[in-house]
């Protein structure tokens, strides 16, 4: 029988960072933050389908949860993708790529002004029950 094993995804809340970033200050709160199409819910769905666990982290039945950060840009585009809480080089690479790969997001906004913002995002990387 084959396993099919989908990541489970730790969604306790985007951990939203209330900082913009103006062309050089960090401080300057918004109005709207940034935010995946379709929300929360989207998001680990979206996860949950392009989240590959690697094999050897499998193997070696390493789980934990990574914490990356970037950057929505003012058309959505996400940038400055940053390790922010490691748990195994391999987990984090695939933390790091899921992210770069991810559809744009509706970036945050500042009196209704499209603005960059610094978000971060914790997943979850839990092994498979075993019976």
């Amino acid at each position: 029988m084959k396993n099919i094993f989908i990541p489970i995804i730790s969604m306790l809340m985007l951990a939203f960072s209330s900082s913009v970033f103006a062309e050089e200050e960090l401080t300057v709160k918004v109005n709207q933050h940034a935010y995946f199409p379709g929300g929360q819910t989207a998001l680990a769905t979206w996860l949950s389908e392009n989240l590959k666990y690697p094999q050897e982290c499998i193997d070696k039945k390493v789980e934990g949860e990574v914490i990356v950060s970037f950057i929505v840009e003012r058309d959505g585009s996400i940038t400055g993708i940053h390790m922010e809480q490691s748990v195994d080089p391999k987990l984090d690479a695939e933390a790091k790529r899921v992210v770069g790969v991810m559809p744009n997001w509706v970036a945050a906004e500042m009196n209704g002004v499209k603005t960059r913002s610094r978000l971060m995002l914790p997943i979850r990387f839990t092994l498979p029950q075993t019976k």
